[in-house]
């Protein structure tokens, strides 16, 4: 069974894409959304090894459904994923933070490197 990945972008081309290369990693399971709300309301409701946030969501800032999923108890780590003020994420209770756009290397890099801590 792998790694449950939470994937939070409104964006569904990069959202579909990047679940499809993930789900190539047998080693992860991912599962996207499109909005804050969705998040949130997931992660209530299920366990995730690892949270990929958009920091641009259509219904709520990413920072605060950070904030709020950490205000909720959830200890997963999150990586906003951004092109914009990292501190801002990082201070909204992010582990870490990937500049849009991204090379895929490097997310799985990111994700691995949170998942061993």
């Amino acid at each position: 069974m792998g790694k449950k990945i939470l994937l939070v972008d409104d964006d569904d081309v990069l959202r579909e894409s990047l679940a499809e290369q993930l789900e190539l990693h047998e080693e992860f399971e991912p599962k996207g959304v499109g909005t804050a709300k969705e998040g949130l309301d997931l992660v209530k409701a299920q366990y995730f090894d690892v949270i990929l946030l958009d920091v641009g969501l259509p219904d709520m800032d990413g920072r605060e459904a950070c904030r709020l999923m950490r205000r909720g108890g959830v200890k997963s780590p999150i990586i906003m994923l951004t092109g914009s003020d990292k501190i801002l994420g990082l201070d909204a209770g992010a582990n870490d933070y990937i500049n849009k756009p991204f090379r895929l290397g490097v997310l799985l890099a990111r994700i691995r490197g949170q998942l061993r801590q």
